[in-house]
């Protein structure tokens, strides 16, 4: 992943970018079930989510992932998503592109209150919150590649 955001408004102008230039899938989703996928990991920042990993298993999942996304790596693990961050299949792309860009605004927002815990990695702080989620873009959006 060559990919990396300093922030989701890098994020938003990318998908801007790549929306009105045009761009070529390389991985089994298209945009907008990219796009609800990452909506649905940032809607968790602030509602939490409804399932989690084992209490063993997120202290070492943390201790693995973060190192991995403070230098913008991409993860080593593959796997499909948990169930509930599994996208539709029939989605509206503009729908999509403007929920993620609303989500981003009020992430950044510094007076937005996140949840504490995330299902994967635990105790999360603002800084780790939004590390994950910027990691997380760049991580998906790597599979939409711009026209030439």
């Amino acid at each position: 992943m060559d990919l990396r955001y300093p922030d989701l408004a890098a994020a938003c102008e990318d998908i801007l970018h790549l929306r009105e230039g045009g761009y070529e899938l390389v991985g089994n989703w298209n945009l907008a079930q990219i796009l609800d996928h990452l909506n649905t990991s940032m809607q968790m920042t602030i509602s939490g989510a409804e399932f989690t990993f084992p209490a063993l298993l997120r202290p070492v999942m943390k201790l693995m992932f973060m190192p991995t996304m403070r230098k913008g790596k991409p993860s080593k693990l593959r796997g499909k998503a948990p169930l509930q961050l599994q996208p539709a299949l029939d989605l509206d792309e503009d729908a999509c592109a403007n929920r993620f860009y609303a989500l981003a605004e009020t992430l950044m927002d510094p007076s937005t209150q996140f949840v504490t815990h995330y299902p994967m990695l635990g105790r999360l702080n603002r800084e780790q919150w939004l590390l994950l989620q910027q990691w997380h873009a760049a991580h998906h959006l790597s599979f939409v590649v711009p026209d030439a």
